[in-house]
């Protein structure tokens, strides 16, 4: 596990219209502030800003966010169960570092189901977002290198957009919950991947707008196996362990 380091680095606080009252916990627009406190604090996790090791004190993450300790006490319950945090000692909460092991095989988990997804998409997905999603990419491409956050952003997009298309909520939830996890890795750590991932994203969208399920199945797997050969390469030689996946 990477050092227990302690999060200093300040959340703007969340919002809570006059609606809100200590008896519902909501915050006027049926969303609970437990709720609201486990996005923040997930988002956080994902960009970066708190780094696997950062030890997460539920009275300072409550003072970050301007609430109580109860709602951020049912965020991170939620964010442990879902192995995003993890007990250091025994007691103390930390943001969780994912094995490499782990993120293979999530990723070959996550390859299998996408790569049917995007097929069974071929066709599904409107023009109108087709075509945005394509601007978005060769957008990018047109600058000495694409934004991390823009492309990331993107990323998602086309990713979600493919998993609605399939039609199966089950799918798209997993998938989901999977990427956050891989997230974990912090997908920044990986600039050289920018203008590849921009032309494999535009072999996908391709396919899709052609309804040609076989070509988007190849082109999605293409994507997702480039993306694991550079996560191993950028992990294997710190962690000294060659993963089956």
């Amino acid at each position: 596990m990477a050092p227990v380091s302690t999060a200093r680095r300040i959340i703007a606080p969340i919002e809570t219209p006059a609606a809100t009252t200590a008896d519902s916990g909501e915050d006027g627009l049926g969303k609970s502030l437990g709720d609201r406190a486990y996005d923040q604090l997930l988002d956080r996790m994902l960009e970066g800003v708190f780094a696997a090791g950062t030890l997460l004190q539920e009275r300072a993450l409550a003072e970050m966010l301007g609430i109580s300790r109860t709602p951020v006490r049912e965020a991170l319950a939620k964010l442990e169960s879902e192995g995003f945090v993890t007990r250091h000692a025994g007691r103390l909460l930390v943001v969780r570092e994912v094995p490499l092991q782990e993120l293979m095989e999530i990723l070959h988990v996550r390859a299998i189901l996408e790569t049917e997804a995007a097929g069974i998409a071929a066709g599904r997905v409107g023009a109108d977002e087709l075509r945005a999603l394509r601007r978005l990419f060769e957008a990018q491409l047109q600058g000495p290198l694409p934004d991390g956050g823009d492309f990331w952003a993107a990323d998602d997009r086309l990713h979600g957009v493919i998993v609605d298309a399939a039609g199966n909520a089950v799918l798209a939830v997993t998938v989901r919950t999977l990427r956050r996890r891989t997230r974990m890795f912090n997908l920044k750590r990986l600039p050289e991947r920018l203008v590849p991932g921009c032309h494999e994203h535009l072999a996908i969208v391709d396919a899709l707008e052609r309804g040609d399920g076989e070509a988007a199945r190849t082109a999605m797997a293409t994507h997702l196996d480039n993306t694991r050969r550079s996560i191993l390469a950028k992990l294997e030689p710190l962690s000294g362990v060659r993963p089956g996946a």
